[in-house]
């Protein structure tokens, strides 16, 4: 078999506000390479649309061949063009200004934005840019009348947008246990199941781990020695959810497992919209491209299904360990509203 050169180490030397400007526009690039391509869940068919390669961001499909091409043609219809976000993405964008405006998390005031937010979609799923199932759920429990806070306003999906949200915060928290109570009272605001909560708090503490550049071959030891903590394991509950985001060292053992290329980790972990399976190959694509953002971000798009949740979950890692010089420029340009975005990511950590 072909060798395959493997990283280890992403650089050390970056300073703390590049890296949350690479990760907040490695979410929202990953986002937005996903939109016009979302949801193929054959690759031929992929292929057949966008080319061998996606590299660069794409219209929805007007005529598309794959499954959800109705979702693709509704977009186009609303206006969605290559480089526009998604509706996740615009909600991860209300979290971001209201961090900025805010001076830190204030969890009334982002659900006070997500509720005008809400107040112009229908409440259906062909509504905005197109509305997933946490959304749908949200909506639906706010028009009832339940409070935020309720248990009865959380949604019982499985999806990974609060997983995006939490990446968020762990790039304006700094200390591991204010990071896992302040996720884990927003998360329950949103999410019902408490083991997608748990696995979307531990994404966080990656993510601010990445951030805080710990070297990714302490990350393990890192994540387990919380154990530690009675006020972190208190939320997380589970010692095995600290153990998951070190499954992704298998991508430095291509001689037992091999992936390649690598795009097809969306076939191991499976392609759907579920949070374990998507953050599984956000946290292979670290380890196997640790100080290559435009590739590992690109095989998470590739590889089909919902590309747009597994791009955005790999962006944030990657632009959190190689800070925002390391994006291409064509990838920070064409995202609409980059300049502003940048913009917000500096005002978040004043």
């Amino acid at each position: 078999m072909r060798s395959i050169s493997i990283a280890k180490e992403y650089p050390p030397d970056i300073d703390k506000l590049s890296r949350v400007k690479g990760a907040t526009l490695g979410l929202l690039i990953g986002d937005a390479l996903g939109v016009g391509t979302q949801w193929y869940y054959d690759l031929n068919q992929l292929e057949k649309d966008y080319g061998s390669w996606i590299d660069d961001y794409q219209d929805p499909a007007v005529n598309g061949s794959h499954g959800f091409a109705n979702i693709s043609h509704f977009r186009y219809e609303q206006g969605v063009r290559a480089g526009d976000l998604s509706q996740s993405g615009q909600v991860i964008v209300l979290l971001i200004e209201s961090l900025a405006s805010c001076d830190g998390f204030n969890q009334a005031d982002f659900l006070e934005r997500l509720d005008d937010f809400f107040a112009p979609l229908s409440g259906e799923s062909f509504s905005g840019r197109y509305t997933d199932e946490l959304m749908v759920d949200l909506i639906k429990a706010r028009r009832m009348g339940v409070h935020w806070g309720d248990p009865a306003a959380a949604s019982g999906c499985d999806t990974s947008e609060g997983a995006q949200l939490a990446a968020v915060l762990a790039l304006v928290i700094d200390e591991p246990v204010e990071l896992v109570e302040t996720v884990g009272k927003l998360l329950q605001a949103l999410y019902r199941e408490s083991f997608i909560r748990q696995n979307m708090i531990v994404f966080s503490l990656v993510v601010q781990a990445m951030a805080n550049s710990i070297p990714l071959d302490d990350l393990p030891a890192h994540l387990t020695g919380m154990v530690k903590s009675p006020e972190i394991m208190a939320v997380v509950q589970r010692y095995d959810n600290l153990l998951t985001p070190g499954n992704g060292r298998v991508a430095w053992q291509p001689d037992n497992v091999r992936v390649e290329p690598a795009l097809y980790i969306s076939q191991v972990y499976g392609m759907d919209c579920q949070l374990i399976h998507v953050i599984p190959c956000a946290y292979y694509l670290m380890h196997r491209f640790p100080d290559q953002f435009e590739q590992g971000v690109l095989s998470a798009i590739n590889g089909g299904g919902n590309n747009m949740a597994r791009a955005a979950l790999t962006g944030v890692l990657l632009g959190a360990m190689n800070g925002v010089e390391a994006i291409p420029d064509r990838l920070v340009k064409g995202l609409h509203d980059n300049d502003r975005y940048l913009l917000l990511a500096e005002m978040m950590r004043d």
